[in-house]
Order: structure tokens, then sequence, then C-alpha cells
């Protein structure tokens, strides 16, 4: 497996260009979002960066209805929303799946990853995985994105509830973009969250990640 060096926050911030016309707001406790993956053609390494174009906000997500998952989703649209203080992303609940760009299931995941990328997140009484459909030549993320939080069982109620509350909650920290977990155990976005929140670094992390030029357009793929 290849190493990723880890970058300091504030060096990513300063290296990296704004693409809005809003500057950025100065951000100094931040972590790598981006995903790395080989080139297709070559031995170097891709740093894949994606946000919702604004003229397709706001996201229309798609939740199952079971395990009380449309409401956990609804949650979690909610705790997103502070880190975006120019409205740079949006999302809501929709009744047609065939019209979401997210699809929110309350299950495993199917098989092997069909798609390029399976981001996991284990918590202690569920677990989550967010698949992203990512082209060969890395420019497009096919549509729609999708999300499992799997309940799984156990046999205290009020844990399960907060275990898919955070784990929702952080799922669509992946669909909005931050495509890498926090190397921190305390924020949201670390890969067996504990937090029932974003963090200021998460939302900080997602805030940057919208005013730098993304290489990652969406695009309607197969259903």
């Amino acid at each position: 497996m290849t190493r990723i060096p880890r970058w300091p926050a504030v060096g990513l911030a300063l290296a990296l260009g704004a693409c809005s016309d809003i500057a950025p707001p100065v951000r100094n406790d931040l972590y790598e979002w981006r995903l790395i993956v080989p080139n297709a053609t070559s031995t170097a390494l891709d740093s894949l960066s994606f946000q919702w174009p604004h003229d397709r906000l706001p996201v229309r997500i798609w939740a199952e209805d079971a395990a009380g998952l449309p409401g956990y989703v609804a949650g979690g649209i909610a705790a997103w929303r502070p880190a975006f203080l120019y409205d740079e992303f949006d999302a809501t609940l929709v009744g047609d799946s065939a019209a979401a760009d997210v699809i929110v299931r309350a299950s495993s995941p199917p098989g092997p990853a069909l798609s390029r990328v399976r981001l996991h997140a284990v918590a202690p009484e569920c677990d989550g995985a967010t698949d992203l459909d990512i082209s060969d030549d890395h420019t497009q993320l096919r549509l729609p994105v999708r999300v499992y939080v799997n309940p799984g069982f156990t046999p205290d109620a009020a844990a399960l509830d907060r275990c898919m509350a955070l784990t929702t909650t952080h799922e669509l920290g992946h669909a909005l973009g931050i495509f890498r977990h926090s190397p921190e155990t305390t924020d949201l976005m670390y890969s067996d969250p504990t937090v029932e929140a974003p963090t200021e670094r998460d939302l900080g992390t997602a805030e940057i990640l919208y005013h730098v030029k993304p290489n990652l357009v969406p695009v309607n793929g197969e259903r």
C-alpha cells in the first residue's frame, strides 16, 4: 500500500487555489479530504476532489423508508449546513429514488464494490459505506452516489439510535465531497466515528473543499 504523506493544514489551505468569487474563510485546522488513487496510465497518483456544482443544488437525496432512515438523513443534512456560510451546498429529501442524486439504504452494501471506490465506516452498533462510481479517466463521478447504513442488531435501542444517527451523518459527509477519513479519532469523519455531530475540524474541511476547484464533475449514470 502506498503511504500518502499527511500535509500540514496551513500549507494545505494556502497551496490550494480558490475557485469561488467569495474568498474562502481562513482555516488552520483541516485534514486531507481528496481521494488519492493510482493514475490509470502511469505510476503517478491522482488527487480527486469533488463538490456539487451550484446548478445542481439542492442535492436530491432519497432515503429508504426503513429503520428510521429518512429522519436520520434529515438530521444529517441539518448537521452539515453550518459548514456552508454562503450556501455553497444544500440537500433535500425526495420521494422518488429515480430522481435522486444520492440513494441511501438501510442495509449492508451488496457484494464486491461495483464502483471504483467504497468508503467504509464502522461504529459501535452499526456500520456504513458510501460507493463512488468514478470514471476510468478520473474526470467524472457517475450518479447516483450510493450510501448504505446497516442497523445490524443490538438489544440497546438507545445505542442503536445514536449509532444510526452518527453513521448516517458521517456517510453524508462522504457524499458531499469529503472523500477521505479524518486521522483524528475525535472527528465525525474518522473511520470509526464516536461523536454525534461534525466537529469544527469536520465543518472547516467541508467548507474549504467548496472553495477549491474540483476535478470531478457529476454525470448521470446507471440507476
